[in-house]
């Protein structure tokens, strides 16, 4: 049993309290769950812990500001060895009979990936992770610091959406195999970082799809097959770092391709039946192929060839004037606008903001750095190197962000 007395935070209603170990030390965060609109202070000093083990264990993740439905609840998911959760693989906390549609799942940070097993989801479920590009020892995908304690991303490999995981909402995890859509609709992929393979629409007919603020890199992608109906897809604010699209079967005058950021993609993107704004097609390999779509205020690498209806587009774009770009920092912030960018107050309105930027940054809910969810996170944590011997209390000072 572990037993911990906090001090001197504010008193909110409704807190639940999750504990994991951590790698190198407790990561203290709380999980809050209020009805109510707060504010956590920015700095928060735990005075006592009672410890009732030598191996200590803190808390887990901080959740402020989400409203769920009062019957929903939250699981926890963690595959670390002598870690206790309520489960330790994606397909069983899925496909359990206590978890019920609109309940949570938290997927706690691990170099290990949780096993989807093949699973086919059935149900709406809301889906949580830490982000990514957080590892500050990761040479190959280099970190962004001062945005979250824990290290480590939450990994799923391959996922089917099936017919009753309508609404089902994936936020802050890294996808590291495909998605495949088979008559799945109001689905919503945020924050999300897809390694290989990407969101393959599969079969039936997917609806009011939404897929914003997420990384795509290398053979990662859009793409679907010839008997699938899309209606309504909306794509905004992503930064595909290499990554193809290939979405010659959508349907319908609702779908979205905007502000989005391609940078060092080998190939073109093709796009029917589609609203086409804002973007920067940094297509080196070749012009993309579009059918029947409006296409403004775009810039092309390449020397795109455009139907006479394409308005205020920028083609034969030199990148290097584009994007900070270079080959250090993570990778999604190589994908922000440099000084004098052509980019800069190129866009086309979109709702308040008049004449955005162009790309991933711009217009009214831009890309945000390693896919932090928004809810909050610690993002800086001291505690002591050592306890001695008998040691009853000590002390632990963390900071946290809201990320709304």
């Amino acid at each position: 049993m572990k037993e911990a007395i906090i001090h001197e935070i504010p008193l909110f209603r409704d807190i639940q309290l999750i504990f994991y170990n951590s790698y190198l030390y407790p990561l203290v965060q709380i999980l809050l769950i209020s009805t109510d609109s707060l504010q956590l202070n920015k700095f928060c000093t735990i005075k006592t812990i009672t410890m009732l083990r030598k191996v200590f264990t803190l808390l887990s993740v901080i959740a402020l500001g989400f409203v769920y439905n009062a019957q929903a609840k939250i699981w926890r998911l963690n595959n670390n060895v002598a870690v206790n959760a309520d489960f330790t693989t994606f397909y069983q906390a899925a496909g359990s009979a206590s978890v019920l549609a609109g309940d949570t799942l938290y997927l706690e940070p691990s170099a290990t990936a949780y096993t989807t097993n093949s699973f086919t989801l059935t149900k709406r479920l809301v889906v949580i992770g830490s982000g990514y590009f957080l590892d500050p020892t990761d040479v190959t995908y280099p970190f962004n610091p001062g945005l979250q304690v824990a290290g480590r991303t939450a990994q799923l490999g391959f996922l089917y959406l099936g017919a009753g995981s309508d609404g089902s909402k994936f936020m802050g995890i890294s996808m590291e195999g495909s998605v495949y859509f088979s008559g799945s609709s109001n689905v919503k992929f945020e924050k999300v970082y897809f390694g290989y393979g990407g969101i393959y629409f599969q079969s039936g007919t997917n609806d009011n799809v939404s897929i914003r603020k997420c990384f795509y890199y290398g053979g990662s992608g859009f793409s679907s097959s010839t008997t699938v109906t899309i209606t309504n897809l909306v794509i905004e604010n992503n930064i595909f770092y290499g990554g193809y699209l290939t979405l010659d079967q959508l349907s319908g005058s609702g779908n979205i391709f905007r502000n989005n950021s391609i940078i060092n993609s080998g190939s073109g993107f093709t796009i029917s039946n589609t609203y086409v704004a804002n973007n920067i097609f940094g297509t080196g390999g070749g012009v993309s192929n579009f059918v029947n779509c409006t296409i403004k205020n775009n810039l092309f690498q390449s020397n795109q060839t455009l139907p006479g209806t394409a308005t205020n587009n920028q083609v034969n774009v030199n990148m290097a004037n584009v994007y900070v770009g270079g080959t250090t920092g993570s990778l999604d912030s190589r994908a922000v606008l440099k000084a004098g960018s052509p980019a800069i107050g190129a866009g086309l309105t979109v709702g308040a903001v008049v004449t955005p930027d162009c790309g991933a940054y711009g217009a009214t809910d831009p890309y945000k750095l390693s896919g932090i969810p928004n809810i909050p996170s610690i993002y800086a944590f001291t505690v002591p190197l050592s306890i001695p011997a008998g040691t009853t209390t000590m002390n632990v000072t963390f900071s946290t962000r809201n990320n709304q």
